[in-house]
């Protein structure tokens, strides 16, 4: 059943890797952000046993005798209601280090890594090196709602889904409901065609490629959003399995 690398929405962990920072010329003990040397840390650390502390790119412990540092709140950062802190080293560090990286986990607001969304869709790793893919889904499912939702192509627009461009639109005005499914239906065309140009240079599962659809329907379920489905048809399995989704907008679809 798998087939696809789980790019699927997921809660963000805030963790913020290998960010770069200088020590004070002055006091020689306090970590400055890279970027911007006025600055102690760059956000606000959301559990101070979690950070680590890179040397010229070897972790350091809290204690190391020449490394060991301390994490305290930092004083001077005032104009802002969150709490942030500063590294400093237990003892001066008069050697020239080329590379201090330090990782951490921040607040939402704060996150590069989501963009303060709260949620991201990445690759994630696995024990075995590799990342995790779609499992429990049937390959045909996977590949019709990936061609569907996402693909875009500029230079052959007759392969891809304008699907997407639909959102923001408003349902029964400018967008009905035979639009939406009749966009699906020649999106799914398509990639039988592609299939069957692309069977012909490599091998493809007869589970995952695309026989017919049957029953698809696009029906209002609220205001503010539309929902689609039907039932894929392929070469492999004499049974259909059923696909749908659903397009929702952050303002109502239906009005003037």
């Amino acid at each position: 059943m798998s087939y696809d690398f789980d790019v699927r929405l997921a809660a963000c962990d805030h963790q913020q890797s290998f960010e770069r920072y200088v020590i004070d010329v002055g006091d020689l003990r306090t970590l400055h952000l890279a970027a911007d040397v006025t600055l102690n840390m760059r956000a606000p650390i959301n559990g101070a046993a979690l950070v680590q502390v890179y040397v010229r790119g070897q972790l350091v412990q809290p204690d190391d005798p020449v490394y060991g540092y301390t994490i305290s709140p930092d004083t001077n950062r005032v104009e802002t209601s969150d709490q942030f802190y500063k590294i400093q080293f237990n003892r001066p560090v008069r050697s020239y280090i080329t590379l201090i990286e330090v990782s951490y986990i921040t607040l939402v607001d704060f996150c590069l890594k989501c963009g303060t969304l709260g949620q991201l869709n990445n690759l994630t790793p696995v024990r075995n090196g590799s990342v995790l893919h779609i499992v429990g889904t049937n390959k045909l499912v996977q590949k019709v709602l990936k061609y569907v939702l996402t693909s875009v192509c500029s230079f052959y627009p007759q392969y891809t889904s304008r699907l997407k461009t639909f959102i923001g639109r408003k349902f029964g005005f400018t967008i009905t409901d035979s639009d939406i499914t009749n966009e699906v239906m020649n999106a799914l065309q398509s990639l039988k065609q592609v299939q069957s140009a692309q069977r012909t240079v490599q091998a493809l599962d007869p589970q995952e490629m695309l026989k017919d659809i049957n029953n698809l329907q696009t029906v209002q379920i609220d205001p503010n959003s539309v929902a689609v489905s039907g039932v894929l048809v392929s070469y492999g399995a004499p049974n259909g399995v059923p696909v749908s989704f659903s397009l929702t907008t952050a303002s109502q679809l239906v009005g003037n």
